[in-house]
């Protein structure tokens, strides 16, 4: 519970599914209200109007549960079901409330909830379009019912339910653009503790964390370790400015390679470099590592312009269920072979 709780709280989609389960709970609540009501006193068309709205709201939430479990976040359906999910709740709340007692209606508080539902996406400035919404309707409704003059004491509690509404959306709103502000900075700390500032590379701490989980969760993956051959007598030579300018376009060179490809790149420290490829086939892993390493024996490096170039060597292995560390070893040992075997070459670990 608390870990749902806490995803509840980290993500958009785990909140949606919270909103979801409530809609359906306000159904069955909405339909057990309005039968009560009306089962001694049945008024036909307001009875065939709540079965219309009924069997939309089962539509409407079962096709946008279908979507909500079985499409990928962000994708257009999801987005649509999703975002369009308050504007439902609107529509339904502006027709559920005159049906079950207008401004009496036990499913009146559902305002509330709606309003904080819309601040979630839009913040303040929808927090506060959706409580104007509902007090047009909230007014709508206090205004035909009154049918009379309305008296003092009803025009007090017409104006406090009104600025009622209005403090939800505002203070709602403000709240949530609050929390969306601090997880956007906390977004970014954690993107730095994991990030190589010279590559843009995802660093050695992630790639622990990254192999880590994978072998958890039992992924079939091949981990590739790779470093450029002779870099210090780049550094001697051409200074550690230079040095890190090889480094960094090392780093754009097998994240575009990667680009379309299934895999990760990591720095792993100094001048060696880590891969997650998800692939179950060394022949696949095998073109994508020759096509890393043509691409980088081919780039053309400038100092003060004298051109070189560097290459680099890559050893490989797919994982058999082994601890972090001794897949590591097993492929490290693989990529001293590959530069003791000349250096520029690809050495993948033997089956069987």
């Amino acid at each position: 519970m608390n870990a749902f709780l806490k995803n509840a709280y980290q993500s958009h989609h785990a909140l949606e599914i919270i909103f979801s389960s409530l809609r359906w709970f306000f159904l069955v609540l909405s339909i057990v209200v309005f039968a009560i009501q009306h089962i001694n006193n049945p008024v036909e068309w307001k009875i065939t109007l709540f079965v219309l709205l009924v069997i939309f709201g089962f539509l409407y939430m079962g096709i946008s549960d279908y979507y909500l479990h079985k499409s990928p976040e962000g994708s257009k359906m999801y987005v649509m079901m999703t975002k369009g999910g308050p504007f439902f709740d609107f529509v339904a709340f502006s027709a559920l409330v005159p049906l079950t007692g207008g401004l009496d209606s036990p499913l009146f508080p559902l305002a509330y909830l709606i309003i904080l539902h819309v601040a979630v996406y839009w913040r303040f400035l929808g927090g506060m379009i959706a409580a104007g919404f509902f007090t047009l309707v909230y007014s709508v409704i206090f205004f035909v019912q009154a049918q009379e003059a309305t008296s003092v004491h009803s025009m007090i509690h017409y104006v406090s339910a009104v600025l009622f509404l209005l403090l939800i959306g505002g203070l709602g709103g403000i709240i949530v653009s609050r929390e969306r502000k601090h997880q956007w900075e906390n977004s970014l700390l954690v993107e730095a503790a994991n990030r190589d500032y010279l590559t843009n590379l995802a660093n050695h701490r992630s790639f622990q964390e990254c192999l880590r989980n994978d072998l958890l969760d039992q992924k079939s993956f091949y981990l590739a370790l790779t470093d450029i051959d002779k870099f210090k007598a780049i550094n001697d030579k051409y200074g550690h400015v230079t040095g890190d300018k090889v480094l960094r376009r090392i780093g754009e060179i097998l994240t575009s390679v990667l680009s379309n490809k299934e895999g990760k790149a990591f720095r792993y420290g100094g001048e060696e470099f880590a891969l997650i490829l998800y692939y179950a086939e060394e022949f696949d892993v095998k073109k994508v590592l020759d096509e890393m390493k043509q691409a980088v024996a081919s780039h053309v490096f400038y100092d003060k312009g004298e051109a070189f170039t560097v290459t680099m060597s890559f050893g490989s292995a797919k994982q058999n269920g082994e601890r972090p560390n001794q897949l590591v070893e097993k492929v490290d040992k693989l990529l001293y072979a590959a530069k003791n075997g000349g250096r520029n070459r690809i050495v993948l670990a033997e089956v069987g």
